[in-house]
């Protein structure tokens, strides 16, 4: 990672307090009394932490959890901070960011239900790994495999909610920590009626994110007349729609009467297994992300 984006502000509290295990009030009390890290600030005045920052507090929480005082270690440049925790005890084991081995202590994790663990090796996985190659190398091969541990008889139901929920909140905060471009660029994401499944919908929103759009997100099982009042509400130029489970026929109508209703100017974008044999007469049909990409990047 280079130093421009290693101290480029992009997480919020709240990402942050998830990437380190501090809670927001410590957060606040480092740095109004100790001044552990000075964040940047949004034009709302709401914290940005960049990836040094983040860095900083992790090896300020590692000598607070071993015994220091946070009064005593704040004034210390990180170098003198990784010293005095080499001396302390032996180095933690690093995570590896290759994707299997994040996709199979992941995996491996959820099945103890270690959350706290799984939780906090995806989040150090996503500040270590570019955000397209965690979405795409990371967090969708973790989807792919649990669909198949889960048919598999490998995983129960509980092992599925709990990893969702860890994704489903990881993902939301890494979209949320892209700045939200002008609204003449603005992008509805959402799945028809009936359509519960939400990881592609969220892995769309972040992608889009990424490419500088401002994002929509309606989220799950919406009306038809729901999503086009959305689009047309707030003047949207591009709607995209996720149908993975839902059944084909009822994919097929939601997805008819949307593109019906939706006017000509907003573009129209759907994706997933059930939305394959609808037949679109002006929207188009992708089968994976980097399909997506083509699109956003014309």
């Amino acid at each position: 990672m280079s130093d421009d984006v290693k101290d480029s502000p992009r997480y919020r509290v709240g990402m942050v307090a998830r990437l380190t295990g501090l809670s927001t009030h410590t957060l606040r009390m480092w740095e109004k009394r100790h001044q552990a890290v000075v964040p940047a600030r949004t034009p709302a005045g709401g914290r940005l932490y960049s990836d040094a920052d983040v860095e900083r507090l992790m090896l300020l929480k590692r000598l607070v959890d071993g015994g220091h005082s946070i009064g005593s270690i704040s004034p210390l440049e990180n170098e003198e901070l990784k010293r005095t925790l080499a001396v302390q005890r032996p180095p933690e084991p690093r995570i590896q960011a290759a994707p299997t081995d994040v996709r199979d202590r992941f995996l491996a994790a959820i099945a103890d239900l270690d959350a706290h663990g799984a939780e906090q090796l995806l989040a150090r996985a996503a500040v270590a790994l570019e955000p397209r190659a965690f979405l795409l190398d990371v967090v969708r091969p973790i989807l792919d495999e649990m669909g198949r541990r889960y048919e598999a008889g490998q995983l129960r139901i509980v092992h599925e909610h709990v990893a969702s929920a860890i994704l489903r909140n990881l993902l939301v905060s890494l979209t949320r920590m892209f700045p939200r471009s002008s609204r003449e660029r603005t992008a509805i994401i959402a799945t028809p009626a009936g359509e519960r499944h939400e990881f592609g919908a969220l892995m769309v929103a972040m992608l889009v994110a990424m490419k500088g759009w401002h994002i929509l997100y309606l989220g799950t099982d919406l009306p038809a007349q729901e999503i086009v009042y959305a689009a047309e509400k707030s003047e949207a130029s591009l709607l995209l729609l996720s149908a993975v489970r839902l059944d084909s026929d009822v994919a097929t109508s939601e997805i008819t009467e949307i593109e019906t209703a939706l006017p000509s100017q907003i573009d129209l974008v759907v994706g997933g297994a059930a939305a394959a044999a609808a037949p679109l007469t002006r929207g188009r049909y992708i089968d994976d992300l980097g399909s997506l990409e083509a699109i956003l990047g014309r």
